[in-house]
């Protein structure tokens, strides 16, 4: 549990970081050249004894700067810094081990799962203070084990996020994760 929390932590100081190199990239002068490559931010490594991530391990999205992918294909995180700019994400997993998934509350507002695939179950959520300035994270997490999880398979789940305390309000976003089983 205080490994899964460090974790998150890390993952939120990370988030902070780029959110903030962003908003200093947004002040910058019109004449900086178009040209420039962003730097990608990544949290330094967390000292363990857990031998290093294997080669199946998933990558960073290149094509995309709304979401990153950490962690080895046993547990897998994804942050959603902007899901305006990504409506859905495809991940791959292996069986036996867990996916995570932050997004972003944003003031007043509350992510749910709308619907998810049943072998999935639920998720275990979390609201997390401080994902990004001014705005809480809301995690959901799953485990990859059982019968129902076999390489190849694909589970979905919906997300909706509506005004918070009101269980009648109109999705104002939604997000769709994909999870697909990859051999272990």
């Amino acid at each position: 549990m205080t490994m899964n929390r460090t974790v998150a932590c890390l993952l939120i100081a990370a988030f902070n970081v780029v959110a903030c190199d962003e908003k200093k990239e947004e002040g910058a002068a019109a004449s900086a050249s178009a040209s420039a490559a962003p730097v990608a931010t990544t949290p330094p490594p967390e000292p363990s004894a857990a031998p290093a991530p294997s080669e199946t391990a998933p990558a960073s999205s290149a094509s995309s700067d709304s979401s990153m992918i950490t962690g080895d294909a046993k547990d897998v995180v994804l942050t959603v810094k902007d899901p305006k700019k990504e409506g859905e994400k495809t991940i791959k997993a292996a069986p036996g081990g867990s996916v995570t998934v932050f997004l972003p509350d944003y003031p007043g507002t509350v992510w749910s799962i709308e619907s998810n695939d049943k072998a999935l179950g639920k998720a275990k959520e979390e609201v997390i203070p401080g994902f990004a300035p001014g705005t809480n994270g809301h995690q959901f997490k799953w485990t990859t084990t059982g019968p129902s999880f076999k390489a190849g398979q694909k589970h979905k789940v919906q997300f909706v996020n509506k005004k918070a305390g009101d269980k009648t309000a109109k999705p104002a976003e939604s997000f769709t994760l994909t999870i697909e089983i990859a051999s272990s």
